[in-house]
């Protein structure tokens, strides 16, 4: 086993014994993050281009690439588990960045019991993981891609078509009908109140994609196709007049209460971007942490925060991709600036502590949880300062 990094363990590896060099992964790889030795033929994985789609593992023929999120043995016993849960033998499987809530899933493919599988991006399931599932049980496979031009990873969606096509053909002929595969693509986009739009510019001045148009005569509209769903004209509204579907700051405030009331002291609320860190499939058992997945670092609103720490959250950590990582154009470097912003304010009464920003990447396993111990020993200290008080 060979790893594409020196030094502490990554998350995707190569097995060079099991390699036979066919460069599959290689013509795939939207990062141009593997390649092939000019010299000795061997496959090189460069982890630092890496951004952890999984495409090269669910697409290895030899099964020589290995990745820690939600490989082929985690995935199969997560259904076994969650079909006896759920007691349904219907499959949602959605891509992270293209899911409203799971009600809405549903409708979207007229189902209302289901097991839910939630990606990063569906590009990383194997054709292997397709057919165990029906072959424990699951009569029925959905599949909920982005867009194929709005793919965070480029031709994870893409791929996914192709290969539930070859897969349907391949089942139909084995007796299974024709569509036991269904696929069904959506895109999560921002949403505008031209009754509460001030027309002041805001989102045309920050979003990076231009999805803002701003006329003279009928103010402020948007081009959903450029949008890709980031959040940052939402923050950036003075008016509240823009929403993003499934992250609408009703659902986020709702949401902050609901997670602290189930925490433990010290309460820390975490806002983790979607592409930054991968949970796992078994949920994440912490008594003191909550986590509040949004599509980028971007949407974490100023409100939330201190709305978090109005209602009794002892810290709040924002974990965000590097500028160099961020799947939305490098909007996620906006969050930074606004929370430096704030607790600069927070500092002025002694809150400073209190607020912390952090960027990891899911390439390096554990970076995540040891911002998040090193924040909590932190937040402990705090509280135990307060308390002696």
């Amino acid at each position: 086993m060979t790893e594409a990094v020196t030094g502490g363990g990554v998350a995707v590896k190569l097995n060079e014994e099991y390699c036979s060099r066919c460069s599959i992964c290689r013509s795939l790889c939207p990062f141009e993050a593997i390649k092939k030795d000019a010299e000795t033929g061997k496959i090189i994985i460069d982890i630092e281009k890496c951004q952890v789609c999984g495409i090269c593992y669910s697409a290895c023929p030899a099964r020589a690439i290995d990745t820690i999120y939600y490989d082929h043995d985690s995935l199969i016993n997560y259904l076994k588990k969650a079909k006896a849960e759920y007691d349904s033998q219907a499959l949602v499987i959605m891509c992270k960045g293209s899911a409203p809530d799971f009600a809405e899933v549903g409708k979207i493919f007229g189902v209302s019991n289901f097991i839910p599988l939630s990606v990063p991006c569906v590009g990383r399931i194997s054709d292997e993981m397709f057919l165990e599932a029906i072959e424990m049980g699951i009569g029925e496979i959905y599949v909920l891609a982005c867009d194929e031009d709005y793919c965070r990873f480029e031709r994870g969606s893409p791929l996914a078509g192709r290969r539930i096509m070859a897969l349907n053909r391949l089942l139909e002929q084995l007796g299974y009908g024709k569509e036991t595969i269904t696929l069904r693509r959506n895109s999560l986009k921002v949403k505008l109140d031209k009754d509460l739009c001030i027309s002041c510019g805001n989102c045309v001045y920050y979003c990076p994609y231009h999805a803002p148009k701003l006329d003279s005569v009928e103010g402020i509209s948007i081009d959903l196709d450029a949008c890709k769903g980031c959040g940052l004209c939402v923050v950036m509204c003075p008016a509240f007049a823009l929403e993003l579907e499934n992250w609408e700051k009703e659902r986020i405030s709702a949401l902050i209460p609901r997670l602290l009331s189930e925490m433990k002291p010290p309460r820390i609320l975490v806002f983790r971007c979607q592409w930054a860190a991968f949970p796992p499939l078994n949920g994440e058992l912490s008594p003191n942490i909550g986590f509040i997945d949004v599509p980028c670092a971007a949407r974490v609103d100023p409100i939330h925060i201190l709305d978090a720490l109005q209602k009794g959250a002892d810290g709040i950590l924002v974990v965000a991709c590097s500028e160099e990582d961020c799947k939305q154009e490098k909007a996620g470097g906006k969050a930074l600036r606004l929370v430096v912003k704030l607790k600069e304010r927070l500092s002025q009464i002694g809150f400073g502590d209190r607020l912390h920003f952090c960027s990891v990447s899911p390439r390096y396993p554990g970076q995540v949880e040891e911002e998040i111990g090193q924040f909590s020993q932190r937040i402990e200290a705090v509280a135990s300062k307060r308390e002696r008080k």
